[in-house]
């Protein structure tokens, strides 16, 4: 069997994707407004044409103003990317909060009502 037969090369370059963005984040981009911005996940069609980024803040900033700031960097981290995974294309970069985090919370805060009323 093929090395890399069972996973797929958009989940390899999702995985890719990922890494680099958290470090083109943490050491490329200079912008205040997403210093503390964590990846979560990337998602990427089978295509290759546009990869879903997943992000969280650790600060619980203004999701505006983040998402502001990445929408700024975009092309820099886009540019940064191609720069650095060799690919035919770099895919088209979109940006997504992340709010599984804070649903979790939310049901933590809701079970432990719960059982403080039992």
């Amino acid at each position: 069997m093929k090395a890399g037969k069972s996973f797929p090369r958009s989940s390899r370059v999702a995985d890719l994707i990922k890494e680099e963005v958290a470090d083109i984040l943490l050491f490329g981009v200079r912008d205040p407004r997403i210093r503390d911005v964590s990846i979560t996940d990337v998602r990427i069609k089978d295509d290759l044409k546009i990869a879903r980024i997943y992000y969280v803040s650790h600060e619980g900033d203004d999701k505006n103003i983040i998402a502001e700031g990445l929408g700024r960097a975009k092309g820099f981290i886009r540019s940064e990317l191609a720069r650095r995974i060799k690919i035919r294309r770099m895919p088209d970069l979109e940006f997504y909060y992340d709010d599984v985090f804070e649903s979790g919370l939310k049901f933590d805060i809701v079970l432990k009502r719960i059982k403080k009323e039992e």
